[in-house]
C-alpha cells in the first residue's frame, strides 16, 4: 500500500506576498526577478539567488538577504549584487544577449561549501 503525504502534514504553509521584486530603476531587473534558489547561511541568514533579467533577456543570478520583520516573517530582502554572471562563450550568444539562469543551490556540509548549478 502507497501512503501520499500532503505538503499541509508537513509544513504550515501561509503565503505572506511578494518577497522581492524588481526595482523599477535598476537595468539589471527591468524584464523581471524570478525563479529564486534559496539557501540558509552559515551565519543565520537565509538568502536568495534570483535570476535577474535586463532588456533583451540578459539574465544574472543576484544575490539578496531575507530580511524579517520583529516576529520573524520574511518581509522583503537586502540586495547584495551579482552571483554569477555571463562570462562563458556558452553563456553569450553575442554581446548583450545570452545569460545565467535558474539556479539551484545547496549546502555541502561536508565540504562547509555552497555548490550552485545554473
Amino acid at each position: 500500500m502507497t501512503t501520499m503525504t500532503t505538503l499541509s502534514t508537513l509544513f504550515d504553509v501561509e503565503r505572506l506576498g511578494v518577497l522581492m521584486a524588481p526595482e523599477a530603476t535598476n537595468p539589471l531587473e527591468v524584464e523581471g526577478v524570478l525563479n529564486p534558489a534559496g539557501v540558509m547561511g552559515l551565519d543565520g541568514h537565509y538568502y536568495l539567488f534570483p535570476r535577474l533579467v535586463a532588456a533583451g533577456n540578459y539574465s544574472r543570478v543576484g544575490l539578496a538577504r531575507v530580511q524579517h520583520d520583529a516576529e520573524g516573517r520574511p518581509v522583503g530582502v537586502e540586495r547584495l549584487g551579482i552571483a554569477l554572471e555571463p562570462e562563458a562563450p556558452y553563456e553569450i550568444a553575442r554581446p548583450g544577449v545570452g545569460g545565467c539562469e535558474d539556479p539551484r543551490v545547496t549546502y555541502l556540509a561536508l565540504c562547509w561549501l555552497h555548490a550552485a548549478s545554473v
